[in-house]
Parts: C-alpha cells; structure tokens; sequence
C-alpha cells in the first residue's frame, strides 16, 4: 500500500534526523530512499566490500607542506618515484558487483551470468580520494556513464564533539554531472568517518546512474 511505504519513509526520515542525519540539500539520498522501500527496486552496482590502506613517513606536517611547496617550484610535484617521502599516500581496494554486459555470459539459458564481480585498486592523495578513485573504476566496465561524474565538493561535522574521537561524523558530498552540469548531494553519518564516506559516495554515484544514464531496473533479488 503507497500510503503505508509513505509513513514507514517519513518514520525512517525521522529516525535517521534523529541520528544527525540532515537531507536539506541532500536530495539524492531522499530519492534513493524512497527507491529501495519500493518492492522489485534492484540498484545497478552493491559494493561487497572495501579496504584502504595509508602509508606516511613523515609526520612532521610542516617540513612537509615547504618540501611539497619546493617540488611544486621545481616541476617535480608528479614525480611518483619520490612521492613517498614527501606526504601521505592511500590505497584503497573495492570491489563491486553490476551488470555483466558480456553478450557471451547470457548464451546458457539455464545459468545466465547477469552479474559481475569487480575488484579495482587505485592510490589517492588521503583515503576518501583512493576510494572514489577506484569505486569509479569499478564501476566504468559496465556503466561508462561514471566516466563524466566528478565530486566537486566534500563536507565533514562532527555532530557530538564531546566524544573526541568516537565522535559520529556526517559527511555530505556533492556531485557533477559534466556534460548537463547538474548537480546532486548525498549524506551520510557514521561514527566511523570513512564508512561514512563511503556510504555517501555509493549513494552519488547510485543515483547518478539510476537519474542520469536510466541503469534503474527492476528484479526480483537484488543482486
């Protein structure tokens, strides 16, 4: 029944507001929301699982920002050979399943292989930057679409400052859509910041292919 789905959504909208959840200027979310309470809803990608990984020798940050600025003068900044001695660097592991646009897989009629398993590593400049690097490759096999997505802006409130470093963290994020030039947020809270961010991105780049490159499908099991 709509009106039951309606009232468990506003009842869900105000349990997560009540976590530090806010989807004023989040409307992606809200629409993906509304998407997985409706029944046969099958997203186009899961992530199954990640990891990320830093690695910094230098902990003494202003010797660091004066060598970077040195390098910079010296048009040596991409220079990868000496990149780890000057700052911190990610890598990050995600692995996603989506659709297998391989024609040959769906040849057996009795076990088609409508999905894929993906697995992409990819270096970043801090954690969330490996992430959304190799979230992105993962999923530009079957959804080249992701390919003009960019993220153009990253927010991060501690909600109870009080609690230091268990603190819950929420995390908006803000994307682009290159050739239209539209626009879309999405947040998420966690008292972890990168599962936060993590969650965000997943959310960015569901509803761009669901909004933007018509991946929405319906399914009997979501993946």
């Amino acid at each position: 029944d709509a009106s039951e789905r309606a009232v468990a959504i506003l009842n869900r909208v105000k349990r997560l507001e009540n976590r530090g959840y806010t989807f004023e200027g989040a409307e992606a979310s809200v629409h993906l929301m509304i998407l997985h309470a409706t029944k046969g809803y099958c997203p186009p990608f899961r992530v199954l699982d990640y990891s990320v990984h830093v690695h910094d020798n230098n902990m003494d940050s202003s010797s660091r920002v004066l060598d970077l600025e040195k390098r910079h003068n010296q048009d040596e900044y991409n220079d990868s050979n000496n990149h780890s001695q000057y700052g911190p660097t990610a890598r990050a592991t995600v692995k996603v399943r989506t659709l297998n646009l391989d024609e040959s897989a769906y040849e057996s009629i009795d076990t088609p292989l409508m999905f894929q398993d993906r697995l992409e590593v990819s270096d970043g400049s801090g954690p969330v930057d490996a992430l959304a690097v190799a979230l992105k490759q993962a999923l530009l096999p079957s959804h080249p679409y992701v390919a003009g997505v960019e993220l153009i802006d990253y927010k991060v409130r501690i909600l109870d400052p009080e609690s230091a470093t268990n603190a819950a963290t929420r995390v908006m994020i803000e994307f682009r859509d290159l050739e239209s030039d539209e626009t879309w947020s999405t947040v998420s809270v966690d008292r972890n910041i990168i599962s936060a961010s993590v969650n965000a991105l997943v959310d960015g780049f569901e509803y761009a292919l669901i909004e933007h490159a018509t991946s929405c499908m319906l399914c009997v099991d979501a993946f």
